[in-house]
């Protein structure tokens, strides 16, 4: 056999080593995660809600209609300071990988130097040059290097799930802003609107009063009234203001409160797909990058097991030494040397075994993770789903009662007027209509939130 298909057999066996251990890693791994989903019998469909087995939206788009909504969540995307650290993650995680891939690859070094000699009793300096070049790599044994790899890719991949839900959850964050903000700003026209009704109702009192149709008790009653509803109009006001500058911060604006938007809540699909369980395992952020963690754990813990075994080096140096500069580069004073170099750990202390065993602890806790995250996974959508169910069938209940006390109220006024009814009567019956329209504002907004909730629990989609 010649020294080329000697070496050639040699290199295509380091390979096959390699990658047979690369392979073992990638079942290993794949068969803790699914013994992990197995433990949590997850059903085929989901078991709240009426969206069961239709395929689920790919984008926010296709369940938000609101193009001023749409541009404020671009405008988060672009300039929300807390998703700019979670990008340079990524551009830290890519560094950290082409770090690890720079241990494949051989090193180049090379040496100038220049040194000056004589003797201590006739001083006479001369100079000698010398000048290096050498050259190392380390060959991958054990797949160890290979191994190292391949953990910095999927802790890449998982730094960019990471981004991912930090974007869909930034979005999710920029609607539920923007409702509150709405549902804040009906909140204060309705209690505009109540301060000018108990306005109205003083002025009439006063009226009633002067002509001797009304006592001085009723007439404090309405002024406390009035009283009480300016106090909600400012405590409405600083609301709106606090929603705003929450939105602006989302945003990346400076929160000065200034930021305007529309009074009308946005609209939001009313049937979003659900799918079912198993596809939030390719569509959760978070759960994506559970299942990294746990692939660079296995790789990771494969890595230090090879270390326990020895490594491989092969250098090779090629010098020169001489008097005169322009000789330095002479072939006949360039020497060269080539040599490997097997090296081995004798004995450590069991540092290399407690090592190991530290790895595997790893391993472990990322499966035992990764099951958890699945787990939550399931149940945000499950809750969902059976948050917007409740809610759609309460939205009816508070409709109907905020529609019955407005009419209530109207009457009560009419028949206050005409001297039938009692100012305290008028009164009760307002502010149990006030309380019936705040609590439709806050059905309204929830039910935008669960939504929102939902797809966001499904995984979002592209922005």
């Amino acid at each position: 056999m010649t020294k080329f298909s000697t070496k050639a057999l040699l290199s295509v066996s380091i390979l096959a080593i390699s990658g047979c251990a690369t392979s073992a890693n990638t079942a290993i791994s794949t068969q803790q995660i699914q013994s992990e989903l197995n433990l949590l019998n997850a059903p085929a469909n989901w078991a709240f809600g009426p969206q069961i087995n239709a395929e689920i939206a790919d984008n926010w788009a296709s369940i938000i209609d609101d193009l001023e909504l749409k541009e404020l969540i671009q405008e988060a995307l672009e300039n929300n300071h807390s998703l700019k650290v979670s990008a340079e993650n990524i551009a830290r995680s890519q560094a950290l990988l082409k770090q690890s891939g720079a241990s494949r690859l051989p090193t180049l070094s090379s040496t100038l130097s220049s040194t000056g000699r004589t003797a201590l009793d006739d001083i006479n300096l001369g100079e000698t040059y010398s000048a290096g070049l050498n050259a190392s790599w380390e060959i991958d044994l054990w797949g160890q290097i290979r191994d190292n790899i391949t953990s910095a890719e999927y802790d890449l991949e998982g730094v960019k799930s990471v981004y991912n839900s930090a974007k869909q959850s930034l979005t999710a964050s920029v609607i539920r802003a923007y409702t509150n903000l709405v549902e804040a700003k009906n909140r204060r026209d309705l209690s505009k609107a109540t301060l000018d009704a108990q306005l109205e109702t003083l002025r009439i009192v006063n009226v009633r009063f002067e002509f001797g149709n009304a006592n001085h008790r009723e007439q404090v009653l309405a002024q406390s009234d009035v009283a009480n509803a300016q106090d909600n109009l400012a405590v409405a006001e600083a609301d709106v203001r606090t929603a705003v500058r929450a939105l602006e911060v989302l945003l990346g604006r400076y929160p000065d409160a200034t930021l305007q938007i529309s009074d009308n809540f946005p609209k939001v699909s009313t049937s979003i797909a659900a799918g079912q369980p198993a596809d939030l395992l390719r569509r959760r952020p978070d759960v994506l990058s559970a299942e990294y963690n746990v692939r660079a754990a296995f790789a990771n813990e494969s890595s230090t097991v090879s270390s326990k075994w020895p490594t491989l080096r092969i250098n090779s140096d090629l010098a020169s030494s001489v008097d005169n500069l322009g000789d330095i580069l002479n072939p006949a004073d360039l020497a060269l040397s080539i040599g490997a170099r097997l090296a081995d750990t004798l004995f450590d202390g069991g540092l290399t075994n407690a090592r190991i065993e530290a790895a595997q602890a790893t391993s472990r806790q990322a499966v035992r993770s990764y099951g958890q995250v699945v787990l939550d996974a399931f149940a945000d959508v499950e809750n969902a789903l059976d948050t917007i169910k409740l809610l759609d069938e309460r939205y009816e209940y508070v409709l109907k009662a905020s529609e019955a006390s407005r009419e209530t109220l109207r009457l009560a006024e009419i028949q206050y007027k005409a001297g039938d009814f009692e100012l305290l009567d008028v009164l009760t019956f307002r502010q149990r209509s006030f309380q019936s329209d705040q609590a439709l504002l806050s059905v309204k907004r929830q039910l935008i939130d669960a939504r929102i909730a939902l797809y966001l629990a499904l995984g979002g989609g592209s922005t």
